[in-house]
């Protein structure tokens, strides 16, 4: 006779960044947790890996200013539990349309968070690693998250607290009664009430099989926009100047962004330029994109070698208006559509959705499915 499926109060499927966030949340609050991802801990597939994620509030929405500043202060005090190394904040800059910056400027200090609009030539003397021709909006509490770090640290306080996560360890198939879902893998079957589905790039698996039983599960399903995955390819630059670099984003079309690393690179890339692609295939190596980001800082930030130093990939997984979808329907609650910009918001959405699966309201929440529109241009998200 077969025993019973382990029973939990709550299932994750998808332990990238957000699942691993709630993980971390939901067992510090006593839940019992378990987790299950297609991967290996600590893997390069998806959008949670490298040791720099830009952590800022230069939005031209004040909602995602808002939400910006809260997570700084989240990661602020992580980081002082840890004993420092995961945040590092050197400041940013934003230049291009003005427009654009005089909006970004609006929304910190709507968020209370201090900015600075300097001239073209005082920014030069300021950031000489850079050539502006325009005006550069100032961000001293800004800088980047070290994102591997970040992922252990979620995953390491979700295990000591008595979550089983299992990792390279695929979910087969799903069933869910609207009262418990049912986690099949190839190597155990597990029972819970509720479900947080994280699936990031994979988002379009198995959500129907979650929600169709749920009422209005299926019109849920139905509503839900097509997630475009795209492969957003990175680049590493040798500074050839001894400067102190910020963030940076140059708002324009296309839009170009860049933080430094910890070992004293630049990592640079381009913003919505990737290909479409399917998560299961390993991106080859894009030479269009590659010469794109060099000329770029050739031009404009003469400050480093213009020849890359290496490459890496970083899955976009994201909706239309690049808004998140977080939103609960019966005892489901889905956070999908982070790519491109969402891991600077990772604590601050965990407890979100973490209050979701215990049943409690976010009240204007701007995450829901069937959320106004916003008109905000990709620019004003990164």
């Amino acid at each position: 006779m077969s025993s019973a499926p382990e029973a939990y109060d709550v299932v994750i499927i998808g332990c990238g960044g957000l699942g691993s966030a709630v993980a971390r949340t939901l067992t510090a609050r006593g839940l019992r947790v378990v987790g299950f991802d297609h991967f290996a801990r600590a893997h390069e597939r998806g959008s949670s890996h490298g040791t720099e994620r830009i952590v800022r509030t230069a939005y031209t929405d004040e909602m995602y200013s808002r939400l910006g500043a809260e997570s700084i202060e989240q990661w602020k005090g992580l980081d002082s539990s840890t004993g420092g190394g995961l945040l590092r904040l050197g400041g940013g800059i934003d230049f291009g349309i003005a427009d654009e910056l005089d909006a970004i400027e609006r929304s910190c200090r709507a968020a209370g968070m201090p900015v600075e609009m300097l001239e073209a030539a005082d920014a030069q003397k300021r950031f000489p690693g850079f050539r502006f021709t325009t005006p550069v909006l100032w961000q001293p509490v800004c800088g980047t998250v070290n994102a591997d770090a970040a992922l252990r640290l979620f995953q390491d306080r979700a295990l000591a607290a008595g979550a089983d996560l299992h990792f390279s360890e695929p979910v087969r198939a799903v069933s869910n009664t609207g009262d418990l879902v049912t986690v099949h893998t190839a190597v155990r079957t597990v029972q819970a009430r509720r479900a947080v589905f994280t699936m990031g790039a994979w988002a379009d698996r198995l959500l129907d099989s979650l929600v169709q039983r749920i009422d209005g599960g299926r019109a849920f399903a139905e509503a839900v926009p097509e997630l475009t995955v795209t492969d957003e390819q990175v680049f590493f630059f040798r500074p050839v100047i001894d400067t102190a670099w910020p963030t940076f984003i140059r708002r324009d079309v296309p839009e170009y962004y860049g933080l430094p690393t910890p070992d004293g690179r630049l990592k640079a890339g381009g913003h919505y330029t990737g290909r479409p692609i399917d998560p299961d295939i390993r991106p080859e190596p894009d030479a269009d994109a590659r010469a794109a980001v060099s000329e770029w800082m050739r031009e404009n930030v003469p400050g480093v070698d213009p020849e890359p130093l290496s490459v890496t990939t970083c899955l976009y997984a994201s909706y239309p208006d690049e808004d998140f979808l977080i939103d609960r329907v019966g005892n489901v609650v889905v956070g999908v559509g982070l790519g491109g910009h969402g891991f600077k918001f990772l604590p601050v959405l965990a407890h979100r959705v973490a209050d979701l699966v215990e049943g409690a309201s976010w009240v204007d929440n701007p995450f829901t499915l069937h959320r106004t529109a916003r008109s905000v241009g990709p620019s004003g998200h990164k």
